[in-house]
């Protein structure tokens, strides 16, 4: 089975919608709320930035190759991942930020790297005007 990367970033953006959300409940019900910036991240950077990749590659992206639209995929996949879970790490007290810099810079660069990658695919592909879709409609 293949997937398109704007299902790929779907299925990943809702992932991430169900961890966050499931991190939420968990602080409200514990009354500890210092996973906060965690939360706000995976949210943040997993779920809305990940939705934003789908709705670009399915409305901009059809020209990008596969390559490039992967390449972007993992990078910014690999920097969500390393960046949460650094957060997480530094935040739930299990290390100290002197440990945890190199992954979250890193991590934090990838993400960077990642909106890079989309932003020159977007400039190069330009709008799928008149394009069919999965629907069988004609986008005009």
């Amino acid at each position: 089975m293949t997937y398109n990367m704007d299902r790929l970033h779907l299925l990943a953006a809702l992932a991430y919608a169900i961890l966050g959300i499931g991190l939420g409940i968990y602080m409200a019900a514990s009354h500890d709320h210092g996973l906060a910036v965690a939360h706000a991240h995976l949210l943040l950077v997993g779920f809305l930035l990940s939705f934003l990749y789908a709705v670009v590659a399915r409305l901009w992206l059809q020209k990008a190759s596969r390559l490039q639209q992967g390449i972007q995929f993992i990078v910014h996949h690999l920097g969500v991942v390393g960046l949460v879970a650094g957060l997480l790490l530094l935040y739930g007290g299990g290390l100290g930020h002197h440990v945890l810099e190199p992954l979250l810079a890193s991590s934090s660069i990838l993400v960077l790297i990642s909106l890079v990658l989309m932003s020159v695919m977007v400039v190069q592909g330009g709008p799928n005007t008149g394009v069919e879709r999965d629907s069988g409609l004609a986008l005009d």
